[in-house]
């Protein structure tokens, strides 16, 4: 009978009781799969919104990070565009600058001293340029005395008479109206120039600065771009600051003058250059060969060759001596009256006229390498220098 109960378990189903139980056990663990399911889900979601937040996250960083990438390269454009209109404004004042040797790229470290400044900048330049100390203190020699003048001695009359318009009243009045070479117009800007107006020859001159000129001989040969950018670059600078601190430039207006065409045989032009100390003249330079190689040569009054020059050779040969040479002198020394030192330039034409180029109070910036040296204090010992005059400052 035992046997029978047995095999009848195999085979027939569980009671109801443990039935039950298994389906209950079933169930309750599908709950806990489907809440495991549930908090996975959750735990999903979440990483997908953390992964969506980080996406956001970089997207904000890349935009960014190209934001700041454009604006560097923007900046890095604007530098370099800034780089090279500096160099390309350098290189146009180095071309457009009258130099005798001066650091021409300072000029915006010059135009920025205060005149306090201006005697120990002085003595830098000088050292620089001549390669030997300056003595503001007790200056002895031509050079030395030349700089203690631009200090001292940039008084308004001499501002007036290194502008190359005004001194022409100046000339005007003290030996009268026929020296001047004829003017043909005067603007404050290159573009006011009505070049229709002007001659087949001409020659245009920046009247603030030293060497701003341009000599026209063919009108419609003209390049008026390259014209332009010269006088607006000459216009843009004040000469005080571009050469040694010659500082009687300093408060000339600037302005564009046309004077008439002047010329000799050969398409030359004789320019005399009489050195007076004290209002009186001493000595006579010719420049020659101008185009090939400058030389020089000084005459005395009565034009005996001297055997000293500066900064260039000498010229070997005899300068035959010019036409209205006791004129030249005449009106040399009248306009150089009252004044410790000047240099009086005038042209002598082929039929003798005698036409004023410019009156000059420090001749190569006080930086004249003279030959012999002793020329130098020769020249310095013929200037008494004035009572000190107050130092020009930038706001007049």
């Amino acid at each position: 009978m035992g046997t029978v109960k047995n095999a009848l378990k195999k085979v027939l189903p569980p009671p109801v009781s443990a039935f039950n139980r298994e389906v209950e056990r079933i169930l309750a663990a599908q709950e806990d799969n489907a809440r495991l399911m549930e908090q996975m889900a959750r735990q999903l979601e979440q990483q997908n919104q953390q992964i969506q937040q980080q996406n956001r996250q970089i997207a904000q960083l890349t935009a960014q990070v190209e934001n700041y990438r454009r604006q560097l390269d923007a900046t890095a454009a604007t530098l370099r565009r800034s780089q090279m209109e500096s160099r390309e404004k350098l290189e146009r004042i180095r071309k457009t600058v009258s130099m005798h040797g001066g650091p021409v790229s300072d000029y915006d470290y010059y135009a920025s001293l205060k005149p306090e400044q201006y005697a120990g900048e002085l003595k830098e330049w000088y050292a620089h340029i001549m390669g030997q100390k300056l003595n503001l203190d007790h200056p002895r020699t031509y050079n030395e005395k030349l700089q203690w003048l631009k200090l001292y001695d940039s008084t308004p009359l001499k501002t007036r008479l290194a502008d190359k318009y005004l001194v022409r009243e100046w000339v005007k009045e003290k030996i009268g109206e026929e020296y001047l070479v004829p003017l043909l117009g005067v603007w404050d800007s290159f573009d006011e120039i009505d070049f229709d107006a002007l001659p087949q020859r001409f020659v245009l001159k920046a009247n603030h600065g030293c060497g701003w000129n341009l000599i026209v001989k063919d009108k419609s040969q003209l390049d008026l771009k390259d014209a332009r950018e010269k006088f607006n670059t000459w216009m843009g600078l004040n000469y005080a600051y571009c050469n040694g601190l010659e500082l009687h430039y300093m408060h000339i207006p600037p302005k564009i003058i046309a004077e008439e065409y002047l010329e000799n045989d050969h398409d030359d032009l004789r320019d005399y250059k009489v050195f007076c100390f004290g209002g009186k003249a001493h000595h006579i330079m010719y420049l020659t060969d101008r185009k090939v190689g400058m030389k020089m040569s000084f005459y005395d009054l009565d034009w005996n060759k001297q055997n000293f020059v500066y900064s260039f050779p000498l010229n070997d040969q005899d300068v035959p001596r010019p036409q209205r040479l006791e004129e030249l002198i005449e009106v040399s020394e009248k306009l150089a009256q009252g004044f410790a030192h000047a240099r009086v330039d005038f042209y002598i034409l082929n039929d003798g006229t005698l036409k004023f180029g410019e009156i000059t109070f420090t001749s190569a910036t006080g930086t004249c390498k003279w030959n012999p040296p002793q020329q130098d204090q020769i020249y310095g010992d013929l200037i008494e220098l004035p009572s000190k005059s107050p130092i020009p400052t930038p706001q007049g």
